[in-house]
């Protein structure tokens, strides 16, 4: 998978740290909250973005805390990789196998956008 995107997607950079700027985000929202659930969610696109951000060489500790977040590279990466989003009330979690590369990214970016969308904060 990484290879494929590797040749065709230009912008992981700014993608991986749209990435890590919604991670830090829910994570403190996760502190603030003591929300173990969000944590643990806040855990996984950890995990995702550190694997995707040693894959293309970006280094994410330098990287300051941002009051806002440019969401368009995720996005654009989601519309460039023609990425399916799960529609969690019709699935388990269960259903999603994260040992596989993609369904962990579906899985993440999914998280990624309801968390991020103003109906998925309510």
């Amino acid at each position: 998978m990484s290879e494929q995107i590797k040749t065709k997607y230009d912008k992981m950079t700014d993608y991986i740290i749209s990435v890590f700027d919604v991670f830090n985000k829910i994570n403190d929202k996760s502190n603030d909250k003591n929300n173990q659930k969000l944590k643990m969610i806040a855990l996984v696109i950890l995990n995702y973005v550190k694997y995707m951000a040693k894959e293309f060489n970006v280094d994410l500790n330098n990287l300051n805390k941002k009051e806002t977040i440019n969401l368009i590279p995720i996005f654009e990466y989601i519309a460039y990789n023609n990425i399916e989003l799960y529609d969690f009330s019709k699935i388990n979690v269960e259903d999603v196998d994260i040992t596989k590369k993609e369904d962990l990214e579906r899985f993440v970016l999914t998280h990624v956008y309801y968390i991020t969308q103003p109906t998925g904060t309510k």
